[in-house]
């Protein structure tokens, strides 16, 4: 951790840390060997209690103040300060004091109180009221923020790059005749109001999110908080300063955080869970439990790496499993030489029951709909096991019921030679299989005569299809121009997601192709069409292109946003998506018109029951 001082004259240096951040005048700042001086073991409720407190509070400062220059200042060590310096108050008194100190320098105009009665909006040497509104010339500051925009800095490249201009923030200055306009509109509070937030049971918070121009030009705290520092994970106070930017990125910026039951319990919760003497393993297992209750499935908390994509996306695995019929079941065995097959029920993995393993993985899991956890959780079960490279122990049962028991290890295996699957194939006289995971236009154009005579064509969409599907595909089995759904980026000015507006965010427009191949159409949907496969999913249910042939879609599209706090970042869905009537998407999805589970005997027979399915339906088209 780089500890590097301020670039100014050492007598300024020492006055200011010693008056503006307690926590350093009084050494507070310990290492894993002697963090148990900071919070003994684990965390009391006071100790939590006004983490919380200043888990609020630092949210507020940094995302609604109106700051100059707040991408120089250096948030990770305030909140890293701050967590380490609040954990000392002993009472609702000693923490209001903390909390004045910690602040003040940073956000002039916030106070702390008992109550929010006759509270001003005023500082030391800064005041303003609706006396600043006389001055025809007088600019007015806010925070805007088009999804997330912020923490970004410490994100790979790639991710960035990734990212594009799709999310912003920034402190914007408007004239009088504006600033009136969005008052009147509801989109931000008049200078002389404040925004109030309760911290404790007793204590309050209360700041104005907009500043006239002498308020926000008067405040230089990006000079002296601009310092070089990285949060390091050996460090106590610097995972305490992980949970709390972690948890205001949700609080503030979740487009369906109304789905979480209550975001202030997962606050609690993640921080009882937490340690000074823990490994840095055991606590981001803990800061993952975060993740479940956003019901989101593109959360996640994971390390950064050189994509920056989360590193549980990996290949083919050795033995792939499924929740089918209440059971977990191999179905898949992409190895030489292991005693499994696909149809054989999993009874235990190392002497614990396998539909136990499934449901505690499942809670571990952040989905969308309820439909599809047992399916995510038996798909990956194993997966985990295989991931620590140790032998594990299986209880096996056989079409007959027979059991068995084997020993796969982790590290001495290896992979069958991949047998070349056609792209698009005839399943049965006169239909055709399409595999939208690899499609591309030449494939269609390679088999343009046949696919026109075709009786029927099924698409398979449970995996992620390619950018070339609605693009390049698509096109070939329209004959009208389509549009995609309603995605929105909220536009946030107010904190704790008060007032967020919604705007139009950037669709797509698909035109046919003159090449029109008039053919009966099912599409192959399930729990794992997700994110960009939703979208495919979603255009054809709304123009009813074909009939959708499967299970419920994992409910979950709009682009991913991130954010980065050290060497580990948050994902989550950044937009908000809607039905084309209003109505939620998120947590619905796609139903599809011919529900079909998959069935054991058909996985033992290496049959696709979903497949089938959609062959059987349009055969009797």
């Amino acid at each position: 951790m780089n500890r590097r001082p301020f670039q100014l004259p050492l007598l300024l240096l020492i006055i200011f840390l010693l008056c503006s951040f307690p926590a350093l005048a009084s050494s507070s700042f310990h290492t894993k060997k002697d963090g148990a001086s900071l919070a003994k073991d684990s965390l009391s409720e006071r100790q939590i209690s006004n983490l919380f407190a200043f888990a609020k509070a630092y949210g507020y400062v940094k995302y609604f103040y109106p700051l100059k220059k707040k991408d120089k200042i250096n948030w990770s060590y305030i909140a890293a300060d701050g967590a380490s310096t609040v954990l000392k108050a002993e009472d609702d008194a000693a923490l209001q004091q903390a909390l004045q100190a910690l602040f003040t320098p940073i956000a002039p105009l916030m106070s702390f109180s008992g109550s929010t009665a006759s509270v001003t909006v005023s500082g030391k040497d800064i005041k303003q009221t609706r006396a600043d509104l006389m001055e025809d010339a007088g600019k007015y500051y806010y925070n805007l923020h088009k999804g997330l925009g912020q923490d970004k800095a410490e994100l790979p490249l790639l991710t960035r790059n990734l990212l594009g201009s799709r999310y912003k923030s920034s402190t914007e200055e408007v004239d009088r005749k504006n600033y009136l306009e969005m008052v009147k509109a509801g989109f931000l509070l008049p200078i002389d109001s404040l925004y109030t937030g309760q911290l404790t049971q007793e204590l309050y918070c209360t700041f104005p999110i907009t500043l006239t121009a002498d308020a926000y030009n008067s405040n230089n705290a990006y000079k002296y908080l601009k310092r070089k520092y990285e949060l390091n994970l050996s460090l106590h106070q610097d995972r305490l300063a992980t949970i709390v930017i972690f948890w205001n990125v949700f609080q503030h910026f979740h487009p369906y955080l109304n789905q979480t039951s209550d975001w202030d319990a997962v606050f609690v919760q993640a921080m009882r869970g937490l340690s000074s003497s823990m490994s840095e393993r055991e606590f981001v297992s803990a800061a993952r439990k975060m993740i479940p209750p956003l019901r989101d499935g593109h959360a996640v908390l994971a390390y950064t790496n050189k994509s920056g994509i989360y590193n549980n996306r990996s290949t083919a695995p050795a033995i792939s499993t499924g929740w089918v019929e209440n059971k977990l079941v191999v179905t898949k065995v992409n190895v030489e030489g292991a005693d499994l097959h696909p149809g054989d029920i999993i009874e235990t993995i190392n002497s614990t029951d396998a539909t136990e393993l499934v449901s505690q993985l499942r809670s571990q899991l952040s989905f969308a709909n309820e439909q599809n956890g047992n399916l995510l959780a038996g798909e990956r079960l194993l997966g985990s096991y295989l991931a620590s490279d140790k032998t594990i122990h299986l209880v096996l049962s056989d079409s007959l019921g027979n059991k068995r028991e084997v020993q796969f290890d982790g590290k001495a295996y290896h992979f069958k030679q991949k047998t070349a699957v056609p792209v698009i194939s005839e399943v049965e006289s006169g239909i055709y299989y399409l595999d939208a995971s690899r499609i591309t236009e030449k494939d269609i154009k390679n088999n343009l005569e046949v696919l026109k005579q075709a009786k029927g064509l099924v698409f398979d969409l449970r995996l992620r299809p390619t950018p070339a599907f609605t693009s390049k595909v698509l096109p070939y089995f329209i004959q009208n121009d389509l549009q995609t759904g309603n995605w929105m980026t909220p536009n946030y000015t107010f904190p704790d997601q008060k007032r967020v507006q919604y705007k139009k965010a950037g669709g797509w427009h698909i035109k046919p192709n003159s090449n029109y191949i008039e053919a009966k159409l099912a599409f192959l949907i399930g729990h794992s069409t997700f994110s960009y496969g939703e979208t495919c999913a979603e255009i054809i249910d709304h123009y009813n292109l074909g009939t959708t042939v499967g299970w419920y879609t994992a409910s979950t599209n709009g682009d991913m946003n991130f954010a980065a706090a050290g060497r580990l970042q948050v994902v989550w869905t950044g937009l908000k998506v809607l039905k084309r009537d209003g109505s939620p998407y998120h947590g619905v999805g796609i139903k599809p018109a011919i529900p079909v589970e998959p069935k054991i005997l058909d996985v033992r027979a290496g049959k696709d029951t979903q497949l089938n399915a959609a062959v059987e339906y349009l055969k009797k088209m």
